[in-house]
């Protein structure tokens, strides 16, 4: 790429710019086999300042190419956070364009696919009360989005969790588990799952007064083998906490009943 730098760089042509990062971002894309990182890499500070553009097209093809680089292993996410464009990534997902905040959230839910402190750069650029906002967008799949993107903040630290937690999202979530179209309430559950793996006993407890063992409980019946599991688990983790609390308290285990209440 010698050229597109300096191409992107200096392009006053608003067609030409288009056409430029369009070309670039297919560059960036594709999985078998990816391209290589060193050669797409230098890419990354142009794509940085173009996020700063005020055209939509030019704005969504410069988010898409930096999910597409970080698509992958923790060394693309650090490149990408490297660039120093989390901030803005965050600011484009309240974009009045849907065409923009599809990008931008593709890109920031591969981001916080990393480990905790990549994660956290994204949480620290104000990105929960962003997706709080989303999950109740007219279109199903930034929904979607949202909610895998959350499932993997929830995979984080109790310090993570609790952040989702204090951003009030678990209600909105647990209701999407229950009413959304199928591949939206897919990820939610794996959102919810992922915080009682992960959560403190109060986090926990927290999710069941949130009501979350009923739309739990309603996966259990889906044709979805894999979803099947995710919900088990989670009801699985609630009822191991009932079962410590049983024994301090009153010797039956509250969960478990709450369980037999939604099978009737």
């Amino acid at each position: 790429f010698p050229f597109s730098p300096r191409l992107l760089g200096n392009s006053s042509r608003l067609t030409m710019t288009r056409n430029a990062i369009w070309a670039l971002s297919n560059l960036c894309r594709g999985k078998n086999p990816p391209p290589e990182f060193q050669k797409v890499q230098p890419t990354l500070p142009v794509l940085a300042r173009l996020l700063f553009h005020t055209d939509a097209d030019v704005l969504s093809d410069a988010c898409w190419a930096l999910s597409y680089l970080s698509d992958g292993p923790n060394e693309k996410i650090q490149a990408v956070i490297d660039a120093g464009v989390c901030r803005r990534l965050v600011e484009l997902l309240m974009h009045e364009q849907s065409n923009v905040v599809s990008a931008a959230l593709r890109a920031v839910g591969n981001i916080v696919t990393g480990d905790d402190v990549q994660t956290q750069v994204i949480l620290n650029c104000g990105a929960l009360p962003c997706l709080h906002h989303l999950l109740s967008s007219i279109k199903e799949s930034v929904r979607k989005e949202a909610c895998w993107t959350l499932s993997n903040i929830t995979a984080g630290n109790r310090q993570q969790i609790q952040a989702v937690l204090d951003a009030n999202i678990f209600p909105i979530l647990i209701e999407l588990m229950s009413k959304a179209e199928f591949k939206t309430r897919k990820e939610a559950a794996w959102a919810i799952t992922n915080a009682t793996s992960g959560g403190t006993p109060d986090q926990i407890r927290y999710l069941v007064e949130q009501n979350c063992i009923g739309p739990l409980c309603d996966l259990l019946t889906v044709m979805d083998i894999k979803i099947v599991q995710v919900a088990l688990n989670g009801l699985e983790n609630i009822l191991r906490l009932g079962d410590q609390d049983a024994k301090l308290n009153s010797g039956t285990n509250r969960y478990a009943v709450l369980v037999e209440e939604c099978y009737g």
